[in-house]
């Protein structure tokens, strides 16, 4: 026996228990075919090419959606296309039956996804005359995230309200003639369809080439490698887009729709002639690009480019392309606290820090906050009375600059690096609360504008490693990211304007937050309360697509991240002690400190 089709769960009934006897019989269903059909539970993702189609058709139990009955009600004409909408059906031909045939021309279903937290919160139907040739039906619910037209995710907390309106056929039936675009998805629907996956670019404007995520989310269904690479092609998202390059000619294309990987994880990809183009460094950088999208979802050591019937571009291996990754995290992570004024390090594997040479690790400065920087071994501290920052060497006795003063009645907070060795802070008006974020290079401090923050004060600041968005904390409890954006002066060649702009809030449920830390270049971790709940750390998506709490010391006051995401986070308590996430997820009393930070 062999089943590769079951039909889509049963639809909606009117009792709560009718649904619940019918999902039994479902998964009953899907047990038994579980004993006779094939699913494999392992092995690396492969694209089918022109000619083995019929490969992806054996593989996991695919879901189908159920046609509309005879004699549906306009109410439940539109439960069974929300349901049928839900289905593994590539372009939704079992959705698109409950419809007039102008509905089913006009309707787009990838212009984009509104979810809701539970769906649908409401189908009602005004009570229509009978024998009515029309009728409208509306679906409420409360939204909790849109994807929009490139499958870009972003929380947006919102009441749901859809028309659809209904027109008798020729055979008396009722069918949807003017619906919405894009998909209505709940949030477990949308978390079982979609997964999510990040494109990868280039920070701009900048010389040294770094890295950048672009997180989207591809139906699971999809061939994969293929749709990374075409959507690589096509360049970023308009939302960071402004802050981003691609190494890619305008115009290359995929070649035959074909991405090979064999089985010792090499790439091979033909592109259009545009490719030719790119110079040899150019070329590296695009075969990166590739190697970092593509090794989300198989295995990859190599990318391999080359033009239709053409030479061979170049090839780029797996420890070549990390010279672009500003998060690459350290085989043993370095973090650092601040004891009685003075600089501790502490290695992850240990339980002995270790006292900064010169003036920071002495105590001569008397620090209250800190900063490492990702790159070129420098540490900037803010003094006790958060009026001065000072840059020095992690490693070095020699003296220590003093960078910036704060101006009167005035004081610094929430010092950090970004990953091209740009140094910032927040300043803050001690009478009003004001807030104004600060650049801090070497040839003076640039004000940084802050565009459609309102009058929110920033109370925490970290700035990604690509240097390309800010995690800011607004208010002592919002979560927003923004685009960082530099204006260069033609002239001189350094960096005259900066603006942070676009934020998105990621944490809509927060009601306070105490801190932020970067998690490598795609993930944050927050210290907030949600509500209802308690000071919780959680790990957080740079698209807020994806959160996951993480267990709390008692009386946690502040959280730290290194790049690795599997590597140990660092905590300050109430009790004043500097704490660490051991295996097992339990915290360990490490020494008396406070300010515990990694590079960034």
């Amino acid at each position: 026996m062999s089943a590769d089709r079951v039909p889509r769960r049963p639809r909606r009934g009117q009792s709560r228990l009718g649904r619940a006897l019918r999902a039994g019989a479902a998964a009953a269903s899907l047990v038994l075919l579980g004993a006779c059909a094939s699913m494999p539970g392992s092995g690396k993702v492969e694209d089918v090419t022109r000619g083995n189609e019929s490969q992806a058709e054996d593989q996991p139990v695919r879901v189908f959606g159920v046609p509309p009955q005879r004699d549906e009600s306009p109410k439940n004409l539109v439960d069974g296309f929300l349901e049928a909408v839900t289905s593994d059906e590539p372009e939704y031909q079992t959705a698109r039956k409950y419809l007039t045939p102008e509905a089913a021309a006009r309707w787009n279903p990838t212009s984009g996804i509104k979810v809701v937290e539970s769906f649908p919160g409401t189908i009602s139907h005004p009570v229509a005359p009978e024998g009515a040739a029309a009728t409208v039906v509306d679906v409420t619910g409360q939204q909790v995230a849109s994807v929009d037209g490139e499958m870009a995710y972003q929380p947006s907390p919102a009441q749901l309200a859809e028309t659809f309106e209904l027109r008798r056929n020729g055979d008396g039936q009722w069918r949807i003639d003017k619906l919405p675009d894009g998909l209505l998805l709940s949030r477990a629907d949308f978390r079982r369809i979609y997964k999510s996956v990040s494109l990868y670019w280039y920070a701009s404007p900048w010389n040294t080439p770094l890295l950048v995520p672009d997180p989207i989310y591809l139906r699971s269904r999809v061939t994969p490698t293929t749709t990374l690479v075409e959507k690589l092609l096509k360049g970023p998202t308009r939302w960071l887009s402004p802050v981003v390059r691609s190494s890619f000619p305008l115009n290359t294309s995929l070649v035959d729709r074909a991405v090979n990987v064999d089985d010792t994880g090499a790439v091979s990809i033909q592109l259009s002639d545009e490719a030719k183009q790119a110079p040899a460094a150019q070329c590296l950088e695009m075969a990166s690009q590739v190697l970092y999208t593509l090794g989300q979802v198989t295995k990859v050591e190599s990318v391999e480019l080359t033009t239709h019937r053409g030479p061979k571009l170049c090839s780029q291996s797996k420890q070549g392309a990390q010279q672009f990754d500003p998060a690459l995290p350290q085989t043993t992570p370095v973090g650092y606290y601040v004891a009685k004024g003075a600089v501790n390090s502490l290695a992850a594997n240990s339980t002995q820090p270790a006292p900064l040479p010169g003036p920071f690790g002495d105590g001569s400065l008397k620090l209250s906050e800190i900063a490492v920087a990702r790159q070129g071994r420098q540490i900037a501290g803010i003094d006790q009375s958060d009026t001065t920052l000072y840059v020095g060497l992690l490693d070095s006795v020699a003296g220590v600059e003093e960078r910036a003063k704060a101006g009167y009645g005035r004081t610094f907070l929430s010092p950090t690096w970004d990953g091209r060795g740009g140094l910032w802070t927040v300043e803050r008006n001690s009478s009003s609360g004001a807030t104004r974020v600060l650049w801090v290079d070497k040839e003076g401090t640039i004000p940084v504008t802050l565009e459609g923050f309102g009058e929110s004060k920033v109370t925490g600041l970290r700035i990604s490693p690509d240097g390309t968005r800010a995690a800011l904390l607004l208010d002592e409890r919002h979560l927003v990211i923004g685009r960082v954006i530099r204006g260069v002066d033609p002239v001189r060649k350094v960096v005259s304007t900066v603006t942070i702009d676009a934020p998105r809030v990621l944490l809509p449920s927060l009601v306070s937050a105490k801190s932020v830390s970067w998690n490598g270049a795609n993930r944050l971790v927050v210290l907030g309360t949600q509500e209802q709940g308690s000071m919780q750390p959680q790990f957080v998506d740079v698209d807020g697509g994806n959160t996951v709490g993480i267990a709390a010391v008692s009386g946690i006051e502040a959280i730290a991240a290194p790049d690795g995401a599997d590597q140990p986070l660092l905590a300050r308590s109430s009790d004043r002690n500097i704490y660490r996430l051991e295996p097992g997820n339990t915290w360990k009393a490490i020494r008396e400190g406070e300010y515990p930070t990694y590079p960034g």
